[in-house]
């Protein structure tokens, strides 16, 4: 009987582990995309801009233009908006 009872508490054991692998994933999953998102996103604008600026990406402007929308709206929505991005994109020469 004892044996049975140390062999449940091993399976549960495991189970509890693996829950806690899981829950570590899924954190260090949310905090990528959310440096992704809202940091390594906007700040790509300027290095992209500028290589449409050159001539390089022009095929892809509908796809760059929807995917920085966002930030396209940012701008427009005021002053501070404007003033931020346009600094940024001089930043980056674009």
């Amino acid at each position: 009987m004892q044996h049975g009872e140390a062999a449940r508490s091993l399976e549960q054991s495991a189970r509890d582990d693996s829950g806690g692998d899981t829950h570590r994933r899924s954190f260090w999953l949310i905090g990528a995309a959310m440096v992704i998102v809202f940091v390594v996103y906007p700040l790509s604008y300027g290095p992209v801009m500028y290589q449409v600026s050159m001539g390089r990406l022009l095929g892809l402007w509908p796809v760059i233009d929807m995917v920085y929308a966002p930030i396209e709206w940012f701008a427009n929505s005021s002053e501070f908006g404007q003033d931020l991005v346009d600094w940024y994109l001089g930043v980056w020469g674009a």
